[in-house]
């Protein structure tokens, strides 16, 4: 069982301290702008120090620090600088804006908050001085890559050091509140997710031994900082286990080829579009470096990205399922015969019980199709300041109510998931059956992404209409192309498309997960607008 000496900022120095200090630990952008390289040594020197300089602005144990950061080195040292003052870290998107940022710091009675001074052409300084000022106990506004001005800090005074008296680490303990993550959502809601040190080490610890991951990986973080994909499992992941990170700034994937060769990447995680983004890439390229472990979740992946990942590249795809309350519920393994990543979602990762259970709350047979529900030692301790929406969310046996739609493959427990329970299309009184036709259609040679959201229809209540994305040099195909290539694969007529939408890209979550309310709300205000246009 976790002691107190299992806290995350534990786990992190003793992996830190217990390398060469001249070994590098992280490397990224700074400030916005330098590119750097710290050695085990100067980062866990810059973590004391700036958790020091936090304690004199009043953070302490229990204290909430929000974190809006983009991928910059600050990120990971702030981050941890608050673990060691047994403080709370609230990571949050850099998408968000006033109106979901000003949420999030009067819900956590936050009193200091880190933010760029700008970012991708967005002034976060001032954002954040206006809130201050409507939020008297925000008291410290701290901006990275800015000079001081009124009303904010400057971070750079913070890493150099500005005579702060050193602090000693705080032993927390562990189910003391560690992590806070504010939903994105692909349902529209925010909740505040909380995680313990004990949860966060299960689901950490869990996964790597399930997956086969192993210790001492250099990671590639491509997904956000201010998501719990990136922030779990391209930070503290590697970081506890001996490895270091390299982080990304935003996507692009020739950057992140640069990247995995200078580097020597060992591991990344990011759902299938940036797979397909990479293997792209590295078509146009003599050589290119790949990871030997690449971690999908969040969508689908076509078989044709794995079968090309580990011919070309000697990449093991895994396929998992998560989501922000138990950060990695299933997943296949790098030793699991390879094809099996496009057709399951994996199995139980350690501890994790997960089950499919029917309307009745009764486990489901292998083949059938039913609601998605977990527990075990990595699962959440609830939705901050919302006892309520704790209470609805759990079934009697303490299993929490994923949202999500799964079939049971087989007697192992390997599962398929198969939509979200408010995704459901109805048509005619029968389900479609949502993602295996999305996975069917990625297949297709003119499709590079595709969703199927549920459209009204008088007669038979809904009918499925495709959101495709077409591959570069492609037309999207027709509806009529879609039904013969699915009727070729035997293929329910009642399953087909019945509406089509071309679309340049999909609205994601910053995980990846495709945010289908916001999509069959395009869809729907596009056939308003037709209904409403002159004849």
């Amino acid at each position: 069982m976790p002691t107190p000496d299992d806290s995350l900022f534990a786990s992190f120095e003793r992996a830190i301290t217990s390398g060469p200090p001249d070994e590098r630990a992280l490397a990224g952008v700074r400030d916005g702008s330098d590119w750097v390289e710290l050695t085990r040594a100067e980062l866990h020197t810059q973590v004391a120090m700036v958790s020091a300089e936090l304690a004199a602005l009043g953070l302490g144990p229990g204290d909430v620090l929000c974190l809006q950061l983009p991928n910059w080195t600050e990120a990971v040292v702030y981050t941890y600088a608050a673990l060691r003052l047994g403080a709370v870290v609230c990571p949050i998107t850099t998408i968000y804006r006033q109106r979901e940022l000003s949420f999030i710091l009067e819900r956590t009675q936050c009193r200091i908050v880190v933010t760029p001074s700008t970012y991708r052409g967005y002034d976060f300084a001032a954002m954040a001085r206006g809130i201050a000022d409507e939020l008297p106990h925000v008291e410290h506004v701290v901006c990275v890559g800015d000079s001081a001005t009124e009303r904010v800090i400057s971070s750079g005074s913070l890493v150099t050091g500005t005579g702060a008296p050193p602090v000693e680490p705080v032993a927390a303990a562990t189910d003391d509140l560690a992590v806070l993550a504010f939903t994105s959502g692909t349902t529209g809601e925010s909740k505040g997710v909380m995680h313990s040190h004990r949860s966060m080490t299960a689901a950490i610890d869990d996964f790597v031994a399930h997956a086969g991951l192993g210790q001492g990986l250099t990671s590639l973080v491509m997904s956000p900082f201010g998501h719990l994909t990136g922030f779990t499992w391209g930070i503290l992941m590697p970081l506890k286990g001996g490895g270091d990170v390299v982080l990304l700034e935003t996507w692009n994937a020739e950057q992140a080829l640069d990247l995995f060769a200078r580097y020597s990447v060992s591991f990344t995680m990011g759902a299938a579009p940036f797979l397909s983004d990479l293997l792209d890439a590295a078509a146009e390229r003599k050589e290119a470096a790949f990871p030997g472990t690449f971690v999908c979740a969040g969508s689908p992946i076509p078989p044709t990205l794995i079968e090309r990942a580990l011919l070309l590249h000697h990449t093991r795809v895994v396929s998992g399922w998560g989501m922000s309350e138990y950060p990695i519920g299933t997943s296949t393994s790098v030793t699991d015969e390879p094809a099996l990543a496009s057709t399951s979602d994996g199995r139980p990762a350690g501890r994790a019980d997960v089950r499919i259970v029917d309307v009745d709350g009764k486990p489901v047979s292998v083949g059938e199709e039913g609601d998605l529900v977990i527990r075990g030692p990595g699962l959440f301790h609830g939705y901050y300041k919302r006892d309520d929406l704790t209470r609805d969310g759990f079934t009697d046996s303490g299993h929490l109510k994923t949202g999500d739609r799964a079939r049971l493959l087989d007697v192992e427990g390997h599962l398929r998931i198969s939509g979200r329970t408010k995704d459901l299309i109805i048509r005619g009184g029968e389900n479609i059956p949502v993602v295996e036709i999305e996975n069917l259609l990625l297949t297709h040679p003119a499709i590079r992404e595709v969703a199927l959201v549920p459209v009204p229809h008088e007669r038979l209540g809904e009918t499925a209409c495709a959101c495709v994305v077409p591959r570069s040099g492609h037309d999207v195909p027709t509806l009529a192309e879609l039904a013969a290539f699915l009727r070729e694969r035997g293929v329910a007529t009642q399953f087909f498309p019945e509406g089509l939408r071309s679309c340049p890209d999909l609205p994601r979550t910053p995980s990846g997960k495709i945010r289908k309310f916001v999509l069959r709300e395009q869809v729907l205000a596009g056939l308003r607008d037709h209904a409403e246009a002159p004849a």
